[in-house]
């Protein structure tokens, strides 16, 4: 008897591990592809990155000015994301900006990040943009290799439990989706093109009171059973860390979705529409991106 159960727990850890295995495979293939995220699994403990936001500047080409901007600033840092901006979700400390694009750049440490942004080179390129804010982050490398485990441990769960699925999605009538809503909408439905494999959205979050705070619990519980389920989710999560000229943010979170015609399907429908009052913060900037660093 005792045998037939060594058989058995044997066999569960295996189930267990392949199943890690194959969760850890599939967001590297992700992330690696329709992401074009080139983030490393594991990072160095003084590694820095620097998320920067950049409008362009009216007549001049968006991605020679990125290209320009990668040769001032890849070699002492090291490339992890771009995206162009689809919609922007202005943060009440910023206000209104129509950011154009986004990049993820990691750095060896905070020093090189410094002394690089200090170069003539890099406020060069820096100055063929109308505006530009960065803000810096310390990105716990397990913390985020663990992150698809988690996802995988509550898709279990949910499984086990015999959670009615949210998906295929039921979209709520036109007439319901408020004015600025259906912009955001077109805007995703026009960027298909780039868009048709991934959405990336770009979150800096301040965390706001003892209320806020679990009235977004319930928000990020329902959307990340979502994610779980569908596989998709987090791809960066990282404690902020001010730079000079910064805002008051906590948390740098990217996240990534199935395509922004998917992002827009989700939007509209009566599971987001549900759910979308509880998505409570101090502050957040947020920028929905669709991945371009190949083309850089």
């Amino acid at each position: 008897m005792a045998r037939y159960l060594l058989v058995i727990a044997g066999l569960a850890l295996l189930l267990v591990a392949g199943a890690m295995l194959w969760q850890h495979l599939h967001y590297l293939q992700v992330r690696r592809d329709a992401v074009q995220d080139r983030q490393r699994l594991m990072t160095g403990k003084d590694a820095f990155h620097v998320v920067t936001f950049l409008t362009a500047t009216p007549g001049k080409d968006l991605l020679e000015s990125l290209r320009d901007f990668r040769r001032a600033s890849e070699g002492p840092g090291q490339w992890i994301y771009a995206g162009k901006a689809v919609v922007n979700v202005p943060s009440r400390q910023m206000g209104p900006e129509p950011w154009s694009a986004v990049v993820l750049v990691q750095y060896p440490s905070r020093l090189a990040y410094e002394t690089a942004a200090a170069s003539p080179g890099y406020q060069a390129s820096l100055s063929r943009f109308e505006r530009s804010y960065s803000h810096g982050a310390r990105r716990p490398p397990v913390t985020n290799l663990m992150l698809p485990q988690i996802l995988l441990m509550k898709r279990t769960l949910r499984a086990v439990m015999l959670t009615p699925s949210d998906y295929p999605f039921t979209l709520v009538p036109p007439d319901q989706i408020p004015p600025q809503g259906k912009v955001m909408l077109s805007r995703l439905r026009a960027a298909h093109d780039l868009g048709d494999k991934a959405a990336v959205v770009v979150n800096l979050q301040k965390r706001g009171t003892s209320a806020q705070r679990q009235a977004d619990a319930r928000y990020v519980d329902a959307m990340t059973g979502l994610m779980a389920e569908r596989g998709y989710g987090p791809m960066h999560i990282a404690p902020a860390e001010a730079l000079p000229g910064s805002f008051d943010f906590d948390q740098l979170a990217i996240v990534y979705y199935p395509g922004t015609d998917y992002f827009a399907d989700m939007f509209g429908s009566t599971f987001y529409q549900g759910i979308w009052q509880d998505k409570s913060l101090g502050d957040n900037q947020s920028t929905i991106t669709v991945p371009l660093l190949d083309r850089l």
